[in-house]
């Protein structure tokens, strides 16, 4: 009879242990889905303010209630910018420290719950919130060294054609002091009238980078009727490239942004040809009622890559700056064209389309880079 009492207590006792463990597994679960659930609304949060630190501190301290975190306090330190909130001195927080060589972070949290299995729900969104802030720092960071490499490229690039240009004028000076004579004069003119293409294509090229991304209009005294195709020829024959450029087309523009274009284009093509002896290139203008439409290729290999043709600060060449197909793509589209590269069963083919009208065109919403 005891023993059957005693049978009946340890079921009983196992039925209710049980019991208890599956409400403590269930609320446990219930927890665990809510910190999850916090989670995801801090990424989505972290996501609409941009990746703004002080943005997103803000509204994660609101979040973090749902999840019984009654505060946050935070030291982030990078660069010049500081954030800092500080924390209570006699509460339950947890707290840690990171330090980089180009930041800093210290975090803590403010819990309110002294349970032990709450511990692990706080970690949770802890190591959450701490990830997000460092991820975001390294993403500022990142895109303001970028910025500054890039920088210092498009200064060497403008320095680069700057100095070529004033080493021109110098030994211009130089050299006008000492002209004496028929015979010294001519040579002299004539060393001038073949410097004048190349010392054209360096001075338009300076002034179309020193104006990218500008809004003010040009002067229309600045625009000419150019003729595209007597361009591409005048191009050809500087670069010495192997082919011809037919056809005839004449576009209402300032001529140096035309030469950004086409100067950009050829002198690739240029460049390809010095690795590629037997390489040739091909050009056609051709007039369709208010466009011209350009198409160039060379007879070279295909290009790795090439839906980055554009991409600014891209390029392929070790001693390539990558802006110069982004720079003449930007001119095209200021003046409501367009610019596609592919490669082809025929080559590397460039099509250049252009408004024959009188003057830029207002940049529109589908137009921008």
């Amino acid at each position: 009879m005891l023993t059957l009492k005693l049978i009946q207590s340890m079921y009983m006792f196992v039925i209710v242990s049980g019991l208890v463990v599956l409400v403590i597994l269930f609320y446990l679960r219930y927890l665990t889905n809510r910190a999850f659930k916090v989670q995801l609304m801090m990424v989505e949060t972290n996501r609409e303010c941009n990746y703004d630190i002080a943005l997103f501190l803000p509204r994660a301290r609101d979040l973090m209630r749902k999840a019984e975190i009654e505060d946050i306090f935070y030291d982030i330190t990078y660069g010049e910018s500081a954030f800092s909130k500080p924390g209570p001195a006699h509460k339950r927080t947890i707290t840690r420290k990171i330090t980089r060589p180009d930041y800093s972070i210290g975090l803590g949290i403010v819990t309110v719950s002294p349970r032990g299995y709450q511990r692990y729900i706080y970690m949770i969104i802890f190591e959450t919130l701490l990830l997000l802030i460092e991820m975001d720092l390294l993403m500022r960071i990142k895109v303001a060294n970028e910025a500054l490499y890039n920088f210092s490229k498009l200064q060497a690039f403008l320095l680069h054609d700057v100095k070529n240009v004033t080493q021109f004028i110098k030994g211009l000076l130089y050299n006008v002091g000492r002209v004496t004579g028929p015979e010294r004069e001519h040579r002299f003119i004539e060393y001038l009238r073949e410097s004048a293409p190349a010392l054209s294509v360096r001075t338009d090229k300076i002034l179309a980078t020193l104006e990218i991304g500008t809004e003010k209009e040009d002067e229309e005294s600045d625009e000419q009727e150019v003729d595209v195709g007597g361009l591409l020829r005048e191009l050809f024959e500087l670069y010495g490239i192997r082919g011809e450029a037919t056809g005839r087309g004449s576009v209402f523009s300032q001529k140096h942004k035309l030469v950004t274009v086409f100067d950009n284009i050829i002198k690739n093509i240029s460049e390809k040809a010095t690795n590629e002896p037997q390489l040739e290139c091909f050009a056609f203008v051709r007039e369709e009622g208010e466009t011209v439409t350009v198409i160039i290729y060379d007879t070279g290999s295909p290009i790795k890559d090439i839906e980055r043709m554009f991409e600014p600060f891209y390029t392929t060449k070790k001693s390539g700056l990558g802006i110069g197909l982004f720079q003449a793509r930007h001119v095209v589209k200021k003046f409501g064209g367009n610019m596609t590269v592919a490669n082809t069963d025929r080559g590397v083919e460039f099509t250049v389309t252009l408004m024959k009208g009188a003057g830029p065109l207002s940049l529109t919403a589908e137009q921008t880079l």
